[in-house]
């Protein structure tokens, strides 16, 4: 093969992992666009999480909720962007309130010597019709 093509081969991949490389280290705080960042500890403590998996914690979110009057769908989903991170999103659809339709939590888990650990957790809300936003954002509802 000629050293040229080599060469030249050689220098396009290390562009683009020049460029991917500072995209994905900014992939957590863009996810956190249009979230109101939200104390952890007093989220913790309010929905008695004792657990520290985030399978577990998922659950307990599950468990945890008030009443079902009006609700529509709860969906919580758990993914592990890397060996050392997780991510928790809960959604529920349908409150039985006045202002707020549907809320969603963003919790983000590190894993620190091998022990799980929530670093933020953030809220995003859609409200009642005539109510304010209808899309995901970090807003108030009238």
């Amino acid at each position: 093969m000629n050293k040229s093509i080599v060469k030249r081969s050689l220098f396009f991949l290390a562009v683009i992992a020049c460029i991917q490389i500072p995209i994905a280290a900014m992939g957590q705080p863009a996810a956190r666009w249009n979230y109101e960042a939200i104390n952890a500890k007093q989220f913790v403590a309010d929905r008695k999480i004792t657990v520290s998996k985030p399978k577990d914690i998922a659950a307990k979110l599950f468990i945890f909720g008030e009443e079902s009057e009006g609700r529509k769908s709860e969906q919580i989903l758990v993914e592990y962007p890397t060996r050392e991170t997780a991510v928790i999103v809960h959604t529920v659809i349908g409150l039985a309130d006045d202002s707020v339709a549907a809320m969603r939590h963003r919790i983000e888990l590190r894993l620190r010597q091998n022990k799980w650990e929530i670093v933020w957790i953030g809220r995003q809300s859609k409200c009642q019709p005539n109510r304010g936003h209808q899309d995901w954002a970090s807003g108030l509802c009238r």
